[in-house]
C-alpha cells in the first residue's frame, strides 16, 4: 500500500513509523496514494468516525487526565466534579474513581444522569444553577461554554479546573485566570499521555475503515445549467461518506451556455469523484445495473424532462437509463428537482414517482414565487440527509418546505 499522511498530528510521526514497518510503502503525493490519511480534525478522516477509534482515544484521554490532576495534587478523598457524561466523561469518572476520588457526574440528559447512578457515581443536572463551591477537582468535557465568569465566582478558590474539551471548550479560560483559578487546558490528550499507544489505535482504525469500503453513491446531472454550481457545491460535502460515480446526461455534458462551458462542469464533477469520468451515455450507463451497481443514485439537478421521462418509463439518455438499471437492483433513487414547470406541467409526474418504490425526493420549495410561480427547486442543504435517510427506507419529511 501507498500511504500518504497530510496535515499535522503529533502521533503522526509514530504511525508513519508503525506503517513503514507493516511493509507499506510513502507515496509522493496524495494523489498517486492508495490511502491518505489526514489528521482527525478533518472532516475527510473518516477513520476519525470509527466507534472503536473513538472509544480507544476516550480511555487513553480519560487516563491522562487523571495523571495530569495527579501531577497537580493526590485524588485520593478529593471532591470531583466531571461535567458531561458521554464517552469521556464517563470512562473520566471511572478513572478518577479508580484513584480514590468522590465523583459526581453532571449532565443535562436525564438518561445519563441515570446512567452515572446505575455505575455507582453522584448524578447532577448540568445547569447554571449547579452546585461548584465544595469540589476540588471539576472536570469539562463539553464543547460548549458550561462555565462562564458567574459560575466560576462559585468554585472555590484552590479548585483545580481541566478543561478537555475541543475547542471552543466549556471553561471560560480568561475568566479563571482572572479569578485566580487553576486552569489546565488539555487538548490532544491521548497523543501527549501515550504516543505510541495512540499511534496504534489510529493506525488500526484506519486498517478498519479501508477494509470497509464506502458505499457508492452515483451522482447525475441532467440539463438544469442555473443549477450547476448550487449542485456541485452540495456535493462537495459527500465525499468523505461515499464514493462518489459521475453521471451525466448527453445534454449536461455538451451543451455550453450563459452559466459556463460543459467541459468546465464536467471537469469540476470528475474531480469531486475522485477523477472518475463520467458515464455520459446510455451504453456507459447500462452496467450500473449489474456489474457497476450503486448503493444509492442522486440526480441533482433533475428537470422536468427527467422527471417526465422516469415517471412515463422513457430511457433515452444516460441518466435515464442509470436510473432504470439503478432501480432493478431495488436501491434508492434520490431525485433533487429544478424545473421551471414543477407546479404546472411537471406536476403530474412529480406526484407519480413520490408513489414510486425506492424514489425518493430531496424537499423542494417555490424558489421564486413572485417572478416563476410554478418553478421549483430542491433544497440543497439536504441532499446529504435525505440520501442517508434514503438509504434507511425513509422519505424525509416534510417534502414541501
Amino acid at each position: 500500500m501507498r500511504f500518504a499522511i497530510t496535515g499535522i498530528d503529533p502521533r503522526f510521526p509514530l504511525l508513519r513509523e508503525l506503517l513503514l514497518a507493516d511493509g507499506h510503502v510513502p507515496a509522493g503525493d496524495a494523489a498517486s496514494a492508495d490511502v491518505v490519511i489526514p489528521p482527525p480534525w478533518d472532516p475527510r478522516a473518516r477513520y476519525a468516525r470509527s466507534e472503536s477509534f473513538l472509544a480507544e482515544n476516550a480511555l487513553l484521554t480519560a487516563r491522562g487526565a487523571a495523571a495530569l490532576t495527579e501531577k497537580e495534587l493526590s485524588l485520593a478523598g478529593k471532591r470531583v466534579l466531571i461535567l458531561g457524561y458521554g464517552r469521556v466523561g464517563s470512562l473520566c469518572a471511572e478513572e478518577f474513581r479508580d484513584r480514590g476520588a468522590a465523583v459526581t457526574a453532571a449532565a443535562r440528559r436525564r438518561e445519563s444522569r441515570t446512567w452515572a447512578k446505575i455505575r455507582g457515581f453522584d448524578a447532577a443536572e448540568l445547569s447554571p444553577g449547579m452546585e461548584l463551591e465544595s469540589f476540588d477537582v471539576i472536570v469539562n468535557t463539553v464543547p460548549a461554554p458550561v462555565l462562564t465568569l458567574a459560575e466560576l465566582r462559585r468554585t472555590g478558590e484552590d479548585a483545580l479546573l481541566l478543561e478537555l474539551a475541543s475547542a471552543p471548550g466549556g471553561i471560560d479560560a480568561a475568566a479563571a485566570r482572572e479569578l485566580g483559578r487553576r486552569y489546565l487546558s488539555a487538548p490532544g490528550l491521548p497523543g501527549k499521555y501515550a504516543p505510541a499507544r495512540a499511534a496504534e489505535i489510529l493506525r488500526d482504525a484506519v486498517y478498519e475503515t479501508m477494509a470497509e469500503p464506502l458505499p457508492r453513491l452515483g451522482v447525475a446531472l441532467t440539463g438544469s445549467h442555473c443549477s450547476f454550481d448550487k449542485a456541485l457545491a452540495a456535493l462537495e460535502g459527500l465525499g468523505r461518506d461515499y464514493e462518489l460515480v459521475p453521471i451525466l446526461s448527453e445534454r449536461a455534458a455538451s451543451t455550453d451556455t450563459a452559466f459556463g462551458p460543459a467541459a468546465d462542469f464536467r471537469a469540476r464533477l470528475e474531480t469531486l469523484c475522485g477523477g472518475r469520468r463520467a458515464a455520459d451515455s446510455v451504453v456507459l450507463a447500462e452496467p450500473f445495473g449489474t456489474r457497476q451497481a450503486l448503493d444509492a443514485l442522486l440526480v441533482a439537478p433533475c428537470t422536468g424532462n427527467t422527471l417526465g421521462k422516469l415517471a412515463n418509463g422513457v430511457t433515452d439518455t444516460a441518466v435515464t437509463m442509470a436510473c432504470k438499471a439503478h432501480l432493478r437492483n431495488g436501491r434508492p433513487l434520490v431525485l433533487a428537482i429544478s424545473t421551471n414547470d414543477g407546479l404546472s406541467g411537471s406536476a403530474e409526474n412529480i406526484g407519480r414517482l413520490l408513489q414510486r418504490k425506492n424514489v425518493y425526493f430531496v424537499p423542494f420549495r417555490q424558489d421564486a414565487p413572485g417572478s416563476k410561480p410554478f418553478s421549483l427547486q430542491a433544497d440543497w442543504d439536504r441532499i446529504g440527509e435525505t440520501v442517508e435517510a434514503a438509504r434507511e427506507g425513509r422519505q424525509l419529511q416534510p417534502v414541501l418546505r
